[in-house]
C-alpha cells in the first residue's frame, strides 16, 4: 500500500512537471456539479449488470425518451435497435444502461427526434478519433458491438491482470491505471479509482464539463450527467414504488426513474394495492421527471378515433375483432370510453381477441383432480407455484374449478410470478428481495430496509421455487434523504453530445 502511494505521488510530480502540463492550451472549467467524482465516475458493479433491463423495458425506454431508436430498424442487420442492445448486452454481458448511456453522450441518439445517417453510422464514436472514422466500424450494430468488445474483451479484461502494462497495478494499454495519476487531454489530473473509470478514460481521454480554445467538452462528465439523470435515482427508489406526499392526494409510480401520476383511485386500485404506498416528502418527490399520467382502469374498454375497441390488460390494449366477440364475451356497450389516440400513445397492442379467446379478463381455475390452481387468460394457462402469489396477486378472485380434460385444451405458458412492488423472501433464507421490473431486488441489510421506510410485516415468506423464478436485480442498498437535490436535475437535452465538439477523442 505505501508503495502504490509512493508512485501515485511521484506520478503526480511528474506530470506537474513536465511540458505536458503546460498552459499552452488554457482550459476552464464549467460549474460542474459538486456529487461528480471524475475519479471514480460509475462503480464497477454497474457495468455487469447486463440484465438490468428486459428486451420490452429497453424498448419503452427508448420511447419515453422521445427520440427514434425505438422504431429505427439497422439497415445491415434488419434488426431493430432495441433488440440490438438487448443481445449485444447479453452477448457481452455488458449493462444494456451502459450502451444507452454511450449513445447518447456521442450522438444523443436516444432523445433525439430527427438524427441525421451520419448519427446512427457512428452511434458511439467506436474507431473514431482526430475526426477520422475507420469504415469497416460503419453502422450502428458494428457500432454498438464493437464498442461493447473493447471495454469488455480489451479494456476490463486488462485491468484485470495486475502488473500488465506498469508494474504492481491494473492498468489499460494507454496507461491508465487504477491509483496511478495521469493527465488528461483537458488537462485535467485523474486518479482512477476503480476499474471501469480507468476504461471510460481509455476509451475517451478528456474528463469533460471543461471549455479548451477547440470548444467545449462533454466526454466522461457528459457521460456520469446522463447516468445520474436516467439511472442514478433507480437506486433512491425502484420501479413499481408507489409514492405520495402528506399534503397531497396524488400517488405516483416510479417507472424507470419518472414518477407518473394516476389521473384517478380506480386506476391505481386496480394494479396496485394502496396500502403500499409511501409517505414522502416534497424534496424527495421533486427528484423524479413527471412521466405519464396513468389515466385507465384495468380491463378498461376503450374505443379510438376510429371506433377500434380495446380491453386494456396489464398496459396493453388488446383489439376486440369485431362486434360479435363484443356480445359474445358479455361486454356492454355503455362500459366503452371513447378516448383520442394520443390517450393511448405509449400503450403496447396485444393479440386481438377472438371468439376463441377464452376468460379475456382472466381467471383462476383449479384442477379438480390435482388441486393445482391456474391463472387462465386469452386462452393460455400459467400455472401458480405457490400460495403466497395466488393470496398477493389475486386477492378478491374467486377460483373456479374444471375438469382435467377441460384445462388440457390450454397450452401452458410461464409461471404467473410475483406482483410488482412485494417484498418477498424464502423459507429457507433471510435474504428480502423487493420485486421491481419483473426482477427481484435484493435488500442489503437492515439498514437498508429501514432506511427505505419498508414493514417487516409486509415481508412474504414463500418456497424457494416462487422466489428463483425471478431474475436478480442490483441490490438496494441504504439511502440517506437527507441529501437530497434541492430542485430536479436539468433535462439531459441540455448535454452536448460529444460528436459536437472537435476537441473529444475516442481512442479504440
Amino acid at each position: 500500500m505505501k508503495i502504490k502511494k509512493i508512485l501515485s505521488f511521484i506520478s503526480i510530480i511528474s506530470i506537474l512537471f513536465s511540458p505536458a502540463a503546460s498552459l499552452a492550451q488554457v482550459t476552464y472549467y464549467e460549474t460542474l456539479n459538486p456529487q461528480f467524482n471524475p475519479n471514480r465516475i460509475i462503480d464497477d458493479t454497474f457495468i455487469n449488470d447486463y440484465n438490468s433491463l428486459t428486451l420490452e423495458e429497453i424498448k419503452r425506454f427508448l420511447d419515453d425518451q422521445g427520440g427514434t431508436l425505438g422504431r429505427y430498424v439497422d439497415p445491415s442487420t434488419q434488426q431493430p435497435a432495441f433488440w440490438l442492445i438487448w443481445n449485444t448486452a447479453q452477448e457481452y454481458r455488458i449493462n444494456p444502461k451502459f450502451i444507452m448511456i454511450m449513445l447518447q453522450k456521442e450522438q444523443s441518439l436516444i432523445t433525439d427526434d430527427s438524427p441525421t445517417e451520419n448519427q446512427y453510422n457512428w452511434a458511439v464514436g467506436y474507431s473514431c478519433y482526430g475526426g477520422v472514422c475507420l469504415d469497416v466500424y460503419k453502422g450502428f450494430a458494428k457500432q454498438i458491438q464493437a464498442m461493447a468488445n473493447k471495454i469488455v474483451n480489451s479494456y476490463l479484461s486488462d485491468l484485470k491482470i495486475k502488473g500488465k502494462y506498469t508494474a504492481n497495478f491494473y492498468c489499460t494499454f494507454t496507461k491508465w491505471c487504477v491509483g496511478v495519476a495521469k493527465m488528461t487531454q483537458d488537462e485535467q489530473l485523474i486518479i482512477p479509482e476503480n476499474k471501469i473509470t480507468a476504461a471510460l478514460y481509455t476509451y475517451n481521454p478528456y474528463q469533460g464539463g471543461t471549455i479548451t480554445k477547440q470548444g467545449r467538452v462533454g466526454a466522461n462528465y457528459n457521460f456520469w450527467k446522463i447516468w445520474d439523470r436516467w439511472f442514478n435515482q433507480l437506486t433512491l427508489r425502484p420501479t413499481s414504488t408507489l409514492l405520495k406526499t402528506a399534503g397531497s392526494d396524488v400517488v405516483y409510480l416510479i417507472q424507470n426513474g419518472k414518477k407518473r401520476p394516476f389521473a384517478n383511485f380506480s386506476a391505481l386500485a386496480t394494479r396496485y394495492d394502496p396500502k403500499k404506498i409511501m409517505i414522502v416528502g416534497q424534496n424527495e418527490l421533486d427528484q423524479y421527471q413527471l412521466g405519464d399520467p396513468i389515466k385507465f382502469s384495468q380491463y378498461s374498454l376503450l374505443a379510438n378515433d376510429e371506433g377500434k375497441i380495446f380491453l386494456l390488460v396489464d398496459d396493453t390494449l388488446r383489439q376486440i375483432a369485431d362486434m360479435e366477440v363484443f356480445r359474445t364475451l358479455g361486454f356492454n356497450p355503455e362500459e366503452v370510453e371513447t378516448v383520442s389516440s394520443a390517450d393511448l400513445a405509449g400503450l403496447k397492442i396485444g393479440r386481438p381477441i377472438t371468439i376463441s379467446s377464452s376468460y379475456p379478463t382472466g381467471a383462476l381455475i383449479t384442477d379438480s383432480s390435482t388441486g393445482g390452481v391456474y391463472w387462465v387468460q386469452a386462452g393460455e394457462k400459467f400455472p401458480i407455484m405457490a400460495p403466497e402469489i395466488l393470496r398477493v396477486n389475486y386477492p378478491d378472485r374467486k377460483i373456479l374449478s374444471a375438469r382435467p380434460e377441460e384445462l388440457e385444451k390450454y397450452p401452458k405458458g410461464e409461471a404467473i410470478k410475483f406482483k410488482e412492488g412485494t417484498l418477498i423472501k424464502s423459507r429457507d433464507s433471510e435474504i428480502v428481495y423487493f420485486v421491481s421490473g419483473g426482477k427481484k431486488l435484493p435488500i442489503a441489510s437492515e439498514q437498508a430496509f429501514v432506511s427505505r421506510g419498508y414493514s417487516w410485516s409486509d415481508v412474504v415468506e414463500t418456497n424457494q421455487v416462487a422466489v428463483e423464478m425471478l431474475l436478480t436485480g442490483p441490490a438496494l442498498e441504504p439511502i440517506d434523504l437527507s441529501g437530497l437535490k434541492q430542485t430536479a436535475p436539468a433535462p439531459v437535452l441540455d448535454i452536448l453530445p460529444d460528436s459536437a465538439t472537435t476537441s473529444t477523442s475516442t481512442l479504440n
